[in-house]
């Protein structure tokens, strides 16, 4: 691009994905590229693409990027030859400006006394995953007034061999951290934040009283994090009416943000999955005058505030940290106060997994077989009463029968309701050769049905909604590693 007279900001050293989304902001650049195989194996390699408005592209932008570099395949005879970048005018290096100019933004994050957090007797345990995140979740940490935590000295260095971790991804959960619980357990830690290789994703786990480890999932985290959102905003703006509020999740992902609106008077919506489509959204709803506050999806990402435009782990550790520190303080945990949330909301119980396939075709047969002569009216004993096909933009639940969300031909992706209240949903990956499955049940404040009661009717769902529609032997899938 430099040598074809475009400028170019292009960091000295390895930088947060976040970071990269906050840069096309604040310089107001045409577009925004990280190079990253994100939580992917080592053997893969891939890179993200930000408008320039800091999100991601959604089309037609990717639609017209994938068409001119088809058009343009013919390497250039000196497209390797780097020596003048580090003379040319049109070069520069944004790194110490951004690493200053984004910790100013995420101190505003910040509403707690920094002497108080000082004080915490509480301790975590942090750990990159091999990847990028150590130097700049301590720095988060220390704007934040949070006391330095303990690190996974066998992860905290950049590697992109990941040689402790198969899958460098902490949504994988155990498997992924017991390092970080061997670390943890070592220096009397309680609880555990990590960050995947590029630092956008942020998962937790916490110690119980046995002393065994709680996993979060994405959904719990993100009922939580929305939660820190909506108490940390309306304690610095007590007087901003709510209506003029919003939170967004991906489609896939729990509803408890939606039970949350419903009796706290924000708006909530529902978007397609993935941060490019919710990132988007929420730029449109700031540019009608609305706030948001906090957006999520499952697979353990979550945008609190605008600051950036996109998931960012390292912000949102920070956030989380402080505000856990003050629930240690008062006698309370993470888990405690989760059990506090579903009082007030509802249970919201979520079981969502994954098989591998790595033949695409294979993908596309199941998922046609679902369509073909119609769609099915039965799970198994489970009564099908809604069905959302984003595929095709089918949504049985409107007179129309057309669905709201945008129509995907090139994804796969199926949502059932079934007439016990249950949700179930299958969707093909996008940049993973893995076929996901999505449930959740819900129950209203004051349910006399207990939270196992209700794990057990969704596990019944879940299994036969894998043994009747997923058919892995029949398709040749592989369930998720562990």
């Amino acid at each position: 691009m430099v040598r074809l007279g475009i400028p170019v900001h292009l960091f000295s050293d390895i930088t947060p994905t976040p970071f990269l989304a906050y840069a096309v902001r604040r310089y107001k650049t045409a577009a925004g590229i990280m190079v990253t195989a994100s939580h992917n194996p080592k053997e893969d390699n891939g890179y993200k693409v930000f408008w320039s408005n800091g999100a991601q592209i959604i089309p037609p932008h990717d639609r017209n990027i994938a068409h001119h570099i088809l058009e343009n395949l013919e390497i250039q005879p000196d497209a390797w030859n780097v020596d003048m970048l580090g003379t040319s005018k049109l070069r520069s290096d944004p790194y110490d400006d951004i690493y200053s100019n984004y910790y100013k933004d995420v101190e505003s994050y910040a509403v707690d006394d920094k002497n108080t957090l000082k004080s915490s007797k509480l301790k975590f345990t942090y750990t990159p995953m091999h990847g990028v995140g150590q130097k700049f979740m301590e720095k988060s940490f220390e704007v934040f007034g949070l006391n330095p935590f303990v690190s996974v000295l066998e992860q905290c260095k950049p590697d992109p061999n990941f040689p402790t971790v198969a899958f460098p991804n902490p949504e994988e959960g155990k498997s992924a951290l017991d390092l970080a619980m061997k670390a943890a357990d070592a220096n009397n830690s309680s609880v555990i934040i990590a960050n995947d290789p590029d630092a956008d994703r942020l998962a937790c786990a916490e110690r119980s009283p046995s002393g065994s480890w709680y996993v979060f999932n994405g959904n719990e985290l993100g009922a939580i994090m929305g939660t820190i959102a909506y108490e940390n905003f309306k304690s610095t703006h007590p007087n901003f009416p709510n209506e003029k509020l919003y939170m967004v999740a991906s489609t896939v992902s729990s509803k408890f943000l939606r039970s949350m609106s419903q009796k706290e008077g924000f708006l909530f919506e529902d978007c397609l999955t993935g941060f490019k489509w919710m990132a988007n959204y929420a730029l449109r709803k700031m540019e009608e005058g609305y706030t948001c506050l906090f957006g999520y999806e499952e697979s353990i990402g979550y945008m609190y505030g605008t600051n950036v435009m996109d998931k960012d782990g390292i912000s949102a550790g920070s956030v989380l940290a402080a505000y856990t520190s003050k629930l240690y303080d008062s006698g309370s945990s993470l888990s405690q106060f989760l059990q506090s949330l579903y009082t007030k909301y509802g249970y919201h119980i979520s079981n969502d997994s994954y098989y591998l396939c790595f033949d695409p075709p294979t993908i596309v047969t199941m998922f046609e077989a679902l369509r073909d002569k119609g769609y099915p009216a039965h799970c198994g004993k489970y009564k099908i009463v809604g069905i959302r096909d984003v595929t095709t933009g089918y949504d049985s639940s409107f007179e129309d029968k057309k669905s709201i969300l945008p129509t995907d031909p090139s994804g796969q992706m199926l949502t059932f309701t079934f007439d016990n209240g249950c949700v179930g949903t299958l969707r093909a990956s996008g940049t993973e050769p893995k076929i996901k499955y999505y449930t959740e049940i819900i129950s209203p404040p004051g349910s006399e049905q207990s939270k196992e009661v209700l794990a057990e009717q969704l596990l019944d769902l879940k299994n036969t909604l894998i043994e009747t529609f997923l058919q892995p032997g029949k398709y040749g899938l592989t369930p998720k590693p562990g």
